[in-house]
């Protein structure tokens, strides 16, 4: 059987990954800082803060159970898949991959990992048996 989709480079997925930023997450802490008022209301309100990361995990998992693209990821045309099925992920699974990508990037484990790892998966998409393709 000939494989339909190759595994993306850690560029590719970067990129699209700053897109999603930029189009998801930029917006939601805007409209937070508008909503307390100043700048100084905004940094001491942690809860905000971590609130504004979980809507944007919210936003990000519902793009990726229903069409297993972001916008970052459909801007690069990659698609977020099952490593070992080749299917869509569920929205629970998406969000576990969210809360490993959260946790290994603020320690950079999660991260770096891919750089030692032939395949270039992170530790987020180890956990979740889950990986970003794109198309052959």
């Amino acid at each position: 059987m000939k494989a339909k989709a190759k595994i993306a480079s850690r560029f590719m997925r970067f990129k699209a990954f700053l897109v999603d930023i930029f189009l998801i997450y930029t917006p939601i802490l805007y409209i937070c800082y508008f909503a307390l008022g100043s700048k100084q209301a905004f940094l001491e309100n942690h809860l905000v803060i971590f609130l504004c990361s979980l809507f944007f995990g919210l936003i990000q998992a519902l793009f990726l159970s229903f069409k297993a693209q972001s916008p970052g990821l459909r801007a690069y045309e990659l698609y977020l898949i099952d490593s070992k099925k080749g299917n869509k992920l569920g929205f629970l699974r998406i969000m576990l991959r969210y809360i490993v990508f959260l946790f290994g990037s603020a320690f950079l484990f999660g991260l770096v990992m891919s750089f030692f790892r032939k395949d270039g998966f992170m530790l987020h998409d180890i956990l979740t048996r889950s990986c970003i393709v794109s198309k052959i």
